[in-house]
């Protein structure tokens, strides 16, 4: 992916310079893990380093959200298709710092309008803690809504992505 450009940030693929601002997400991840079965992410040098170049390698299913201003990291995407291409399954984490001016619901509705007009996508779900308002609320401001009842997996498809946004 050449990169997605939103009003303030660049969605692109990771370099292996990225390891600081991946190190300072971890940090932040960590210092408020707010789901227990989420996995923890490695916060010392070389593993920060390790996991870049890993991200590096899987150019189709992670993306650096940065500050379009500075080139600032404050967020990885990571997309998991599945259905022949079609389904696409969206995770996310944005520093904490960044989650309450709307950068986190920007960074979303690009890669969603990536996914829906450049892909092909037909839907897109994500899976998350429901008790973790600040990951649930950008998804449900992008339009997600439960599904099967259940409101920590939220899901939107492209026809309601596109009435949404006529």
């Amino acid at each position: 992916m050449s990169g997605i450009i939103t009003n303030r940030l660049i969605i692109r693929s990771f370099t292996l310079n990225d390891w600081k601002g991946i190190q300072a997400l971890a940090i932040d991840k960590e210092s408020y893990k707010s789901d227990p079965h989420d996995p923890s992410w490695p916060t010392s040098d070389k593993k920060c380093k390790a996991f870049v170049e890993y991200l590096v390698r899987m150019t189709d299913k992670f993306f650096a959200v940065c500050l379009k201003s500075d080139n600032t990291l404050i967020g990885l995407l990571s997309f998991t298709y599945s259905d022949g291409n079609r389904q696409l399954e969206l995770g996310y984490q944005i520093h904490s710092k960044y989650q309450d001016n709307n950068l986190d619901r920007e960074a979303l509705e690009g890669v969603i309008n990536f996914a829906f007009e450049l892909k092909n996508v037909l839907s897109i779900d994500s899976r998350t803690n429901p008790e973790w308002i600040e990951q649930i609320a950008p998804l449900k401001s992008s339009g997600f809504t439960p599904i099967e009842g259940d409101p920590g997996h939220l899901g939107i498809t492209r026809e309601n992505w596109r009435i949404r946004n006529k």
